[in-house]
Parts: structure tokens; sequence; C-alpha cells
């Protein structure tokens, strides 16, 4: 076998372990970014847990064949940019959208061809919705502060029998008096 054919499984392989351990994958167009940005935004998403890579579209195509983005063949056309998620998808879908309106604010997917995300495809549309949600962090208060609510309510509720009986004594005992 020729070195360049193994250099390109090899290649194939590795995208295929990224996509395995990715939990959300975004397709950029990148035509007309320049490399200064484009630097920019590989520094922000590597810090979010995430990686950019520029591949060879039917390397990418022959990787995810085995995947719903087989019937999408439509994001690996032209210059294509995949950006892995291995951490939280919101905060890379935030920094793509973030990133999207610097380069344009009337459209800031524009650059945004598709994504895929827990076995579905996403349209750039989702991707927006995507980065529109709140973080994790704050998700889980909500969650918290919504399970509590209910438990206070009893406490207070059980707190206020006894607190009445003592104020309604202390009332009787200053009228005696």
């Amino acid at each position: 076998m020729r070195k360049s054919w193994k250099e390109k499984e090899q290649k194939i392989r590795g995208y295929k372990e990224r996509f395995d351990r990715s939990n959300l994958l975004i397709f950029l167009n990148f035509t007309g970014v320049d490399a200064g940005s484009m630097s920019k935004l590989r520094s922000e998403i590597k810090s979010a847990d995430g990686e950019i890579l520029v591949g060879k579209n039917t390397l990418l195509y022959r990787a995810f064949m085995d995947t719903p983005l087989s019937d999408h063949r439509e994001v690996l056309v032209g210059p294509t940019a995949v950006v892995f998620s291995y951490g939280d998808p919101v905060l890379i879908a935030k920094k793509i959208y973030d990133f999207g309106k610097e380069l344009n604010k009337d459209n800031p997917l524009e650059k945004v061809k598709g994504g895929y995300m827990q076995g579905r495809f996403l349209m750039p549309a989702d991707v927006q919705s995507l980065a529109e949600l709140p973080p994790v962090e704050v998700l889980v208060s909500k969650l918290m502060g919504t399970l509590q609510a209910p438990l206070i309510n009893f406490i207070m509720a059980l707190k206020a029998v006894p607190q009445k009986l003592v104020l309604t004594l202390k009332a009787l005992e200053e009228k005696k008096s």
C-alpha cells in the first residue's frame, strides 16, 4: 500500500476518534475569514475544551460515512472547518455564534453550515438555539431552586404553627397582667 493511502487512513481514523469523543460538531465555512480571526477562534474553542480542524472534505466524508452526517454531504462542500466539542456543547455553540456576530452582525449564522449532536443533524438555526441556552451551571441552579421551593414552604408552614402558638400565649399573658 502506498504511503499516501496509509496517511489518509490515519487521518480518517483520527477524524472518527474525534467524532466518537465529541458531543457536538459544527461545520463552518471559513472563506473570507482572516488568519488572525481564525487563530483567535481556535484559542477560544481550545480553552472551552474543543478543537477546530480543517481537513480534506473527502476524508471527512469517509470518516462520517457511518453516521447520519452521510445524508448531509452539502456541509462538506467548499472550504470547511469542523469544530469538535469535548466539554460543554452550549459554550462551544456560543463561541461560534459570537464569532459569527463579529464577522457579520446582520447574519451571524452566515458561516455555519450545520452541525451534529446526539445522533441528530443540526441546521444553523438549531446551532443558534443551542447558543442561546443558559450555561449548565445556571440550569442546574434553577433546577435546584425549583426542587427546594416546596420543601422550604413546607418547613415554613411547620415553623409557623408553634410560632403562632407562642405569640398567642404571649398575648394572653400580656392581657392578664
